[in-house]
């Protein structure tokens, strides 16, 4: 009964499970996830993708005991350990990733050809990521805790092995885990976008390999959907609409707000009923509702403001309630 806290009412147990999504790199908020034990006493915490930031910043060693860095188009210069170290924190905080080098070797990676440089830049990525999976093994020190991670659509190769050799970190992607008596499917992959991100599958495909975890089960009544794209025209899946030249449409200067989601996650949620699905992806369009009896949550991102936006699940028996946070 370790994953299961008492609840209010009448004795019963209840299990809360914590789920985030889109952190994309911020250092910040990854150590929030992994206080959410001791901050909402969450026994099961879901990483729901788009973990890994997209930038790196080059700390350029000047031969002086100096390292310079542009940040956000202003260049600034640490001259001491403190400094550095400041500065370095302050890169992470934004999703980014400090990166000490020398000019000649600034000068290489730029003309390295794009999928060298994409290469280098997963290298770079993953020894940060790396770092996070260590952090998770010193705070989750409980055995009792259950911490999921997926990669999302934006997460490119490499996350899933430094998920998998973690110590307190389990991988969920494409994968059927159990906690208490409810078990849980995943897929970080998102249908097609614009953006030719490193995971996007066809809906067709993306129907089969959901549909394949779920076939499996004899029984989808406390069944969990941990699917990174939300369903279709759901509420959780509203975006700025953009045109071919990927710019966005507007409606008396705002953003005209269009639909973006998985016609085959709505198609899996309507024909196996989970109990809850979680998704994330559409950073703006934080909702839950409900198709048929599943309850669909997104609590959408704000990772460029330090704070990140959750979601305590609730799970008693076949009943589930659900509670918006921010930290």
């Amino acid at each position: 009964m370790g994953l299961f806290s008492r609840s209010g009412g009448g004795g019963a147990d209840k299990l809360r499970l914590y789920y985030a999504s889109d952190i994309h790199g911020t250092e910040v908020l990854w150590r929030k996830v992994l206080h959410s034990p001791a901050g909402y006493d969450a026994k099961v915490i879901v990483m729901g993708g788009d973990v890994t930031g997209k930038v790196v910043i080059p700390l350029v060693d000047n031969g002086d005991g100096t390292v310079t860095a542009e940040l956000f188009g202003v260049a600034e210069t640490a001259a001491t350990e403190e400094e550095r170290e400041e500065l370095m924190n302050r890169v992470r905080a934004n999703g980014m990733y400090p990166h000490l080098m020398t000019p000649d070797e600034v000068e290489r990676v730029s003309k390295l050809s794009e999928a060298k440089r994409e290469k280098w830049f997963a290298e770079v990525m993953l020894e940060t990521f790396d770092r996070w999976m260590a952090l998770a093994e010193e705070r989750l020190t409980d055995d009792e805790i259950r911490c999921f991670v997926m990669p999302g659509n934006d997460d490119p190769p490499g996350v899933d092995e430094a998920i998998d050799k973690a110590k307190r970190v389990e991988s969920c992607d494409e994968k059927t885990v159990e906690f208490g008596d409810y078990t849980m499917i995943s897929l970080g992959y998102s249908n097609i976008t614009p953006f030719d991100s490193p995971r996007e599958l066809s809906e067709d495909d993306l129907y089969r390999r959901v549909a394949k975890l779920a076939d499996q089960l004899d029984d989808t009544s406390k069944l969990i959907m941990n699917l990174h794209v939300p369903p279709y025209d759901s509420q959780l899946d509203l975006a700025p609409e953009l045109d071919k030249d990927l710019t966005v449409q507007t409606v008396a200067g705002q953003p005209k707000m269009a639909p973006c989601g998985s016609t085959a996650v709505r198609e899996l949620i309507e024909t196996y009923q989970p109990i809850a699905s979680l998704h994330g992806h559409v950073h703006e369009s934080r909702a839950a509702n409900r198709i048929g009896r599943t309850l669909c949550i997104n609590p959408g991102s704000d990772y460029h403001t330090g704070r990140i936006s959750g979601v305590l699940v609730h799970l008693k028996g076949d009943k589930v309630d659900y509670q918006f946070v921010t930290g």
